[in-house]
């Protein structure tokens, strides 16, 4: 089963980010391994949706089946986050981690 390489994207954030998260930061998942600076927090409320979108599942209430948004589960300081699974031609270098 081919594993797809994910980008994250941060599309909001509200309050105060303890690891200073800022709107358009970006992390990659590739190969199935953990995104270099996720916070575990944050990783663990993405989690469920880096496994679907890697072997090619969907959400069938998102319009786009290659994505879906999760947030943080901090509550005061809400980091909301866009999971896009991507082609293998979209792929950027990671060196665009934003942390």
């Amino acid at each position: 089963m081919p594993v797809f390489d994910l980008k994250i994207t941060v599309k909001s954030q509200r309050g105060e980010c303890a690891f200073k998260y800022k709107e358009g930061d970006v992390f990659w998942v590739r190969g199935g391994a953990s995104p270099e600076g996720l916070c575990m927090t944050a990783l663990a409320a993405l989690m469920p949706a880096i496994s679907v979108l890697s072997v090619g599942g969907s959400f069938p209430w998102e319009p786009d089946p290659d994505s879906t948004c999760r947030a943080c589960p901090d509550g005061d300081n809400p980091v909301v986050f866009e999971v896009r699974r991507i082609a293998e031609s979209e792929v950027g270098d990671g060196g665009d981690n934003g942390s």
